[in-house]
């Protein structure tokens, strides 16, 4: 297996961001977590369905990040490669992306019902938890099998640079394992992109309609909803066109070091959602003022 260098302008670009996304992403959705598991009073299913997303986030953001920071910052990182970890940073990453890309379409939706038909909703909170439930087991199955499909190559592997690279999502042919990573990722995103798109076209015709529900508060939200839908498929598609640059033609340095930028580009996302949720969100923005400024802070502005 060639070793490949990495530029010195590759590691001074991904460091920070996987920094902050470790930081930052770690923090945030972990609030957001905690809001959820102690505040029965947002027991609402905007609020459980933006939890799941936060809870994919912060796999990202606290276990596997640091997966890729450790390599990116030492190549000797790389004996990871002979340790479970490697597998179940592979895990972790398909799981979480699957769950964020299965996650996106209901979230539009959502917006579409409480938006469209504000006073009889669609999807109920019970309803949300059924529909997560699956999500969870379809995205624990899809993990599972590139996990065995990476274990399988690594019995004939002797090889810990070629183990750890499909560890951290780098392919370097279309061999088999590509072709399905690439296939499964490409439908994903794809659908999920699609069907959010349209769901949103829907939005945005219907909001001249007297019926439309006219809470500024709910147009914010479905407002930070696409946004969150722009933020995850810009940055997680970068990442996948880099896949494909790589698996076409020959692989080389340069695809080595372009992989490293999509990913700080990919997980990125994580650590920037639940900053919007502060800016976006009154509640979140007051669980952050009460966490740095303290419980006088609504009564010095009332004052």
């Amino acid at each position: 297996m060639q070793l490949y260098e990495q530029y010195l302008v590759t590691t001074a670009f991904v460091i920070p961001l996987y920094l902050v996304t470790i930081v930052l992403g770690s923090l945030g959705n972990g609030m957001v977590i905690y809001c959820y598991i102690t505040d029965k009073a947002i027991y609402r299913t905007f609020n459980f369905l933006l939890t799941n997303l936060a809870i994919a986030d912060f796999i990202i953001c606290a276990l596997f990040t640091p997966m890729l920071f450790s390599y990116r910052i030492n190549e000797k990182a790389g004996i990871i490669g002979y340790t479970p970890l490697c597998e179940i940073s592979l895990f972790l990453s398909m799981f979480s992306i699957s769950l964020m890309f299965f996650l996106l379409p209901l979230l539009a939706y959502h917006r579409k019902e409480v938006m469209l038909r504000p006073k009889h909703p669609r999807i109920s909170l019970a309803q949300a938890r059924l529909v997560i439930r699956i999500f969870w087991f379809l995205c624990i199955l899809a993990a599972v099998m590139m996990v065995l499909m990476a274990r399988r190559e690594f019995a004939s592997s002797e090889s810990i640079r070629q183990n750890m690279y499909r560890c951290l999502l780098i392919n370097q042919s279309l061999d088999l394992y590509a072709q399905v990573f690439l296939g499964y990722s490409m439908v994903l995103y794809g659908i999920s992109i699609v069907i959010t798109v349209v769901i949103y076209i829907q939005i945005y015709r219907s909001y001249s309609s007297p019926r439309v529900n006219k809470s500024p508060e709910e147009r914010q939200i479905t407002k930070l909803c696409f946004l969150l839908a722009i933020l995850y498929s810009v940055c997680w598609m970068t990442f996948v066109l880099v896949q494909f640059l790589g698996v076409f033609g020959t692989y080389t340095e340069l695809h080595f070091n372009l992989h490293g930028i999509s990913s700080a580009i990919g997980v990125i996302a994580s650590a920037v959602a639940p900053l919007l949720y502060a800016k976006m969100i009154p509640y979140y923005k007051g669980r952050v003022n009460y966490l740095f400024k303290g419980p006088n802070v609504r009564q010095g502005k009332e004052q």
